[in-house]
């Protein structure tokens, strides 16, 4: 071989060193921030326990329950969210930035129609969805005050969630997560004020915290509007010319997005009927399944950050043309993800006690609390590759198939194995739990194989 050709193979070899190097920075920047961002997402439910759980053990329970009700109404606004930062993403990677900004202002003015109405529901009726779930009559009567509030923070949540998705689409993860982390300080000051009535204020109890969760994100949504409309990012906002509905810019973004909104609403509505299955079991055991799902939402938070990251990159990549970078960076997340959530599921493992004791002093809600997480531990690498791999593949536009995946595996694997383990056998919570673990396995595989197959590098958006 001539010293020339060992000279240029060494040049490729160390330009495709140095593209893997600038690949994994640019992963590690996009999910690091998405990562810190969504636990301190998740400190609004943890503090919102945790400060209303010195209540009582129904309060608890109504907190919980309200959530499920609050998540529910947050599916509807999947079909804005998803589609805006995938189609934002698609247009700033060809470069077309007047497009991407037409997108973002016409995604913020339906998400807006969507939450007045999702809010307004709520508002008016704030004991429904807990008397569906089969709550017991102290727990609604506690839970009514917080659901109100809830429902009017829904307006603020979805704004905040919409914003977020147009920086994620054009690679700035770093603003929300500051938007968020004074979002969380804020939800716990102001839960310490009016939960327990502080600084003169009244004592509100379960409706204090709902209170402050309002107040905390319309702040949020101040600071992410500014951002937006200075413009520091890719995208910048502006209300001049006309605001009247685009169609077909929201018809490409429902293409999208109405599939995700489809996953979302199948998912929620078979957590609805397996938190229906553990309901059954009594307010206690509803009440340790609660605090172990807030310890498992910090858990997963790893694999949430990489499938944003994957998102990102697939997206972007695939509207610059060039599906084989884009195919790389999913498999790269895909690893860090792996490798992230194992070593939380080793602290999941080993601290799941006293994480669980942290919320409540009940002897049977932390016993059964334990238990679960740590069957939950051993599922963190599976949920990794289900996460990450359905992340790729939404950011692909392959949405569809995602959501039959997802509405598939939940409806059957979960709920008909929580319904056997749980009643037929019976198993109790830890039944519910050990379905849950099934649920995941299955689609690791089913999204790690679709991804793998590579049929989502001929999607156009």
């Amino acid at each position: 071989m001539s010293a020339v050709s060992m000279e240029k193979r060494e040049s490729r070899s160390e330009l495709a060193r140095r593209s893997q190097e600038n690949l994994l920075k640019t992963v590690l920047l996009l999910a690091g921030p998405v990562i810190v961002e969504m636990a301190l997402q998740s400190t609004v439910g943890i503090a919102d326990v945790a400060m209303v759980g010195r209540l009582s053990p129904a309060a608890i329970a109504a907190v919980g329950l309200c959530n499920q009700v609050y998540n529910l109404a947050l599916t509807v606004f999947a079909a804005v969210r998803t589609g805006i930062t995938v189609l934002v993403a698609r247009l700033v990677g060809a470069n077309d930035i007047p497009g991407a900004n037409l997108a973002a202002r016409q995604s913020l003015i339906l998400a807006l129609i969507i939450a007045l109405v999702l809010a307004g529901v709520g508002v008016l009726f704030p004991a429904a969805g807990m008397q569906l779930l089969g709550a017991e009559p102290d727990v609604i009567e506690v839970g009514i005050g917080y659901m109100r509030w809830k429902a009017i923070s829904v307006v603020f949540a979805i704004l905040l969630l919409t914003a977020t998705g147009i920086l994620r689409g054009c690679g700035d993860t770093l603003t929300s997560m500051y938007a968020n982390t004074t979002v969380n300080v804020l939800n716990i000051v102001f839960n310490w004020v009016f939960i327990y009535g502080n600084l003169g204020m009244p004592a509100m109890g379960a409706a204090g915290a709902g209170f402050a969760t309002m107040l905390a994100r319309a702040t949020g949504v101040a600071i992410m509007l500014a951002v937006l409309i200075k413009g520091s990012s890719s995208v910048r906002l502006t209300w001049r010319g006309d605001n009247s509905i685009n169609w077909p810019i929201l018809q490409r973004v429902l293409n999208i997005g109405l599939p995700a909104a489809g996953e979302q609403v199948m998912l929620r509505g078979a957590q609805i009927f397996f938190t229906m299955i553990i309901t059954s079991l009594g307010t206690n055991i509803y009440a340790a399944h609660q605090i172990a799902l807030r310890a498992e939402s910090v858990s997963f938070m790893p694999g949430f950050g990489f499938a944003v990251a994957a998102t990102t990159l697939v997206g972007q990549n695939l509207g610059a043309r060039q599906p084989q970078l884009a195919r790389q960076a999913g498999w790269l997340t895909m690893k860090l993800a792996i490798a992230f959530m194992g070593i939380m599921g080793v602290f999941l493992f080993l601290f799941a006690q006293p994480f669980v004791a942290f919320f409540t002093d009940e002897p049977q809600v932390i016993a059964e609390g334990t238990r679960v997480l740590r069957i939950m531990a051993f599922a963190q690498p599976l949920m990794a590759v289900a996460r990450v791999g359905a992340g790729a593949l939404r950011g692909a536009g392959d949405t569809r198939f995602v959501m039959l995946g997802t509405g598939f595996i939940i409806w059957v694997a979960r709920l008909g194995l929580a319904y056997l383990l749980v009643r037929v056998v019976p198993m109790g919570l830890v039944g519910a739990w050990i379905a849950q673990f099934a649920d995941q396995a299955v689609r690791a595989v089913v999204f790690g194989w679709r991804y793998y197959q590579g049929k989502w590098q001929q999607i156009e958006v």
